[in-house]
Order: structure tokens, then C-alpha cells, then sequence
């Protein structure tokens, strides 16, 4: 098999080196940085990334926006807030490949809570000791989720479930439609006003469940909307009605796991290529 990037062969130590200096430009404020300039220091220019509940995204600057602009704000509204620690707990490395599992703290300034976060990586490494693909898992989000809305039930002193979920919905459809009002002028406006921007995100689509990040949900928009900010004709579509390609409903749980996504394996010296569903070519 051919593989798209050339493929390098690096001790482990550099690999742990390599995934160490991911997670120290992940976290706030090391992660404005990257977030500006026209080239990454991390991702490489045709880089393949995929998060398990969102979706895919093909190339440095999109990735950019995504893995660091999302966590690198601590006085915007977000569910997770921004990352201000890790602790590596999970490696194993060959070849060119690593696999970690990382907590992460979050300080979720939105709710008034530090929280950790657990996420699964893959990372393939280029020449260059760029990533050239990543694939990530945040592990137990569904109960990351549970636990966020249980903390605002107890704020609000909320009777029924429902009532915190309502509480989460109205403070991210408002900050939604803000950035939208602010940045969606033009021929990139999606919504005729405010008030119909707020009856969509909080009575026409659903609010989302754990693995809806990227489908035609509520949260799938709270992601896209800190993006919004550094290219409206981009982000824009993402947060309105259509969701923009992005924020939709286009693929059933057999097309998810079966997805045929990444250029090369992440199976190490060229091991398993003929029986591995998940590659492109």
C-alpha cells in the first residue's frame, strides 16, 4: 500500500515529546497562537482530523479553528469552558504513530466549575513532526453532559429535569444568535432577526444528545458559534437553519462507524492494510 504521507520513524521519546507539545499548545492561553497566522506550527497543511462526537475536518486552518479557537475563550459562554491542565495517563508509540489518553482540566467559567475531561487520541506525526492525522474520543461525555446540566438543576432549583435542559438551550440559542447579529451581515446572514433565530435554536431543532455535535441539533450550533468570529463566510451557514453541511443530519450510525475517512493507516510498518475499513484508498 502507498501511503499519502511519507513515513517517518521516530523513537519514542521524540513521540512523547511530540504528543506533550501538542497538549501544551492546547491549553489556554498557549492556544490563542495557534488560532492566528497563516500556517500551523502543529497541524500540517492537508492535515485529517475527526472527533467522535462531531464530525471530520480536512486541513490546517479548519482544524485550527476547531481544536483550539472552540477552548480559547474564557469569558465567551461554552459548555467545557477553556483546558488549563493535562495529565497524560495512556501511551503507547511506534513507528510514526502515538495513542494517548489524556484528562484534561477544563475551567468551565459558564457553570462555575473546574472539570476534567477525558480524551482518547490517535495522532500520526509527519517529517516534519506535524500531526498529519489525529482521530479523538472524548470518553464518558454523555455523563460530562449529565453532570452540567445537574450542576445548573441545582443552581436554578429545578423541580424537573426538563427545566435545566431549558435553562442550557435559552443561554446558548441568546449567545448564538449574538454572534449571529453581530457577524452575519450580508450575504451571510441566515436568520431574518433575533427572534426568529432564537425560535429555531430553541423550538424547531432539537437540543442534541451526547454524540450530536455534529448533526442538526442545538449544541452542534453552540460548537460552530465560536468559529463564527474568525470567518463569518465560512462559519456562518454552520449555526443557521441549514447547518451548512456541517450541522446536519447526513449520516446514519452504520455510515459513521464504517466511514471510510482516513489516507493512511493507523496501524503501524504497514501492518493490517488489506483488511482495514477505515481508509480511503
Amino acid at each position: 500500500m502507498t501511503f499519502l504521507h511519507p513515513k517517518p520513524t521516530f523513537t519514542f521519546d521524540q513521540l512523547w515529546k511530540l504528543e506533550k507539545g501538542f497538549w501544551d499548545s492546547f491549553l489556554y492561553p498557549a492556544n490563542l497562537k495557534q488560532t492566528q497566522g497563516n500556517a500551523s506550527t502543529v497541524f500540517a497543511s492537508d492535515v485529517q482530523g475527526r472527533v467522535d462526537i462531531t464530525r471530520t475536518f480536512d486541513g490546517d486552518e479548519l482544524n485550527r479553528e476547531y481544536i483550539f479557537g472552540l477552548f480559547a475563550d474564557p469569558d465567551h459562554v461554552s459548555l467545557v469552558g477553556v483546558p488549563i491542565a493535562y495529565n497524560i495517563t495512556q501511551f503507547a508509540a511506534n513507528d510514526n504513530i502515538a495513542s494517548a489518553t489524556t484528562v484534561v482540566t477544563f475551567n468551565a467559567t459558564s457553570f462555575g466549575v473546574l472539570i476534567p475531561v477525558t480524551i482518547d487520541t490517535w495522532i500520526e506525526f509527519n517529517t516534519d513532526g506535524k500531526i498529519a492525522q489525529y482521530d479523538a474520543t472524548f470518553r464518558w461525555f454523555e455523563y460530562l453532559l449529565d453532570f452540567l446540566v445537574g450542576g445548573v438543576a441545582t443552581k436554578i432549583n429545578a423541580t424537573e429535569p426538563d427545566q435545566a435542559v431549558a435553562y442550557v438551550a435559552d443561554l446558548l440559542a441568546t449567545t448564538i444568535c449574538d454572534t449571529h447579529d453581530k457577524h452575519c451581515t450580508g450575504s451571510n446572514q441566515q436568520y431574518e432577526d433575533t427572534a426568529s433565530c432564537y425560535d429555531f435554536l430553541t423550538k424547531t431543532v432539537r437540543f442534541g444528545k451526547a454524540y450530536e455535535l455534529g448533526r442538526n441539533t442545538l449544541l452542534c450550533r453552540e460548537v460552530h458559534e465560536h468559529m463564527v468570529q474568525y470567518r463569518p463566510d465560512v462559519h456562518c451557514s454552520h449555526i443557521g437553519p441549514s447547518g451548512g453541511g456541517y450541522c446536519v443530519d447526513d449520516m446514519d450510525y452504520m455510515q459513521t462507524v464504517l466511514q471510510r475517512y482516513f489516507n493512511d493507516s493507523w496501524i503501524p510498518f504497514g501492518y493490517g492494510t488489506d483488511q482495514n475499513i477505515w481508509l480511503a484508498n
